[in-house]
C-alpha cells in the first residue's frame, strides 16, 4: 500500500473519531460505553498493511511507533472527561483541546510523511499506521475506563 492511500485511510479514520467526539458531546452514551472502543476497530484495518509483501518493517520499528502513539495518547487522555447531566445520561465532557490536539497529530503525520526520506514510503505509512494505533488504542481504552468510573459512581448515588 502506497503512502498516498495510507494518507487517505487516516483521514477517514480521523473523520471518524472527530464525529464520535462531536456526537459523544451531543448525545449520551450508552449504558455500555463500548462505542468508545470503536475506533480501535476502525484503526485495525490499516494494520492489513502487514501483508504486503513490500513492506520491510523491524521489530525495533514496531515497538517505536507504538510507545510513540502511547506517549502521544497522554494529552488526550488527561483532556477526555466524561459528566453526568441533570438528566442522568453520561456525555464526554465538551473541550475544544481534544480537537485541536487531534488536529496537530493529524498535521504531525503529514509532515512526517513529507519530511522522512530515510526509511522506505511504505514502512513509513506503515510505522505512522502503527503510531496511530498506539495512540487511538491507549486513549479510547483509557477512555473506556474512565467512563465506566464514572458510570458506576452514577449508578451508586441513584442507589443511595
Amino acid at each position: 500500500m502506497n503512502s498516498t492511500v495510507s494518507l487517505i485511510i487516516s483521514a477517514l479514520i480521523f473523520f471518524f473519531i472527530l464525529r464520535g467526539q462531536l456526537s459523544g458531546m451531543r448525545k449520551p452514551l450508552r449504558k455500555s460505553g463500548v462505542t468508545l472502543l470503536l475506533p480501535i476497530l476502525y484503526i485495525s484495518t490499516s494494520l492489513m498493511q502487514l501483508f504486503d509483501p513490500t513492506l520491510h518493517i523491524s521489530g525495533e520499528q514496531v515497538i517505536i511507533a507504538l510507545l510513540i502513539g502511547m506517549i502521544v495518547s497522554i494529552p488526550l487522555i488527561v483532556t477526555t472527561n466524561f459528566e453526568v447531566r441533570d438528566n442522568g445520561n453520561t456525555f464526554i465532557k465538551r473541550s475544544k483541546t481534544v480537537f485541536v490536539l487531534l488536529i496537530v497529530i493529524f498535521a504531525l503525520r503529514f509532515l512526517a510523511i513529507a519530511t522522512i526520506k530515510s526509511i522506505d514510503p511504505s514502512t513509513l505509512s506503515f510505522m505512522c499506521n502503527l503510531m496511530t494505533f498506539g495512540y487511538i488504542a491507549t486513549w479510547r481504552i483509557i477512555s473506556f475506563i474512565k467512563f465506566r468510573g464514572v458510570s458506576s459512581s452514577k449508578q451508586a448515588v441513584v442507589n443511595i
